[in-house]
């Protein structure tokens, strides 16, 4: 993919980054390298098998099951100041 001058200096606008008038050219360059780059990478990856597992690899993560809680009267007999049901926290901010 090549780079021109006008997508360079979108791009570059784009990120808030100022560009030297003589070195609009090198970027264009680099750039177009990397997206070349980049295009050869997907080029050799296959996305065909994406429901597939790797051999050898399961899921480590524990089931999302809904458990009670701990006691709120019990939590709140470790926190300083409390109401009935809240715990009572400086003021951070204004």
């Amino acid at each position: 993919m090549v780079i021109t001058r006008e997508t360079a200096e979108y791009v570059a606008g784009l990120s808030r980054l100022k560009i030297a008038e003589d070195e609009i050219g090198p970027v264009c360059q680099e750039l177009s390298s990397i997206l070349s780059y980049m295009d050869e990478i997907n080029a050799s990856i296959d996305t065909d098998m994406d429901d597939v597992p790797a051999k050898g690899l399961s899921n480590v993560m524990r089931q999302d099951v809904a458990e009670a809680s701990m006691d709120r009267g019990h939590l709140l007999e470790n926190v300083p100041e409390h109401t009935e049901e809240t715990p009572i926290v400086p003021k951070t901010v204004d």
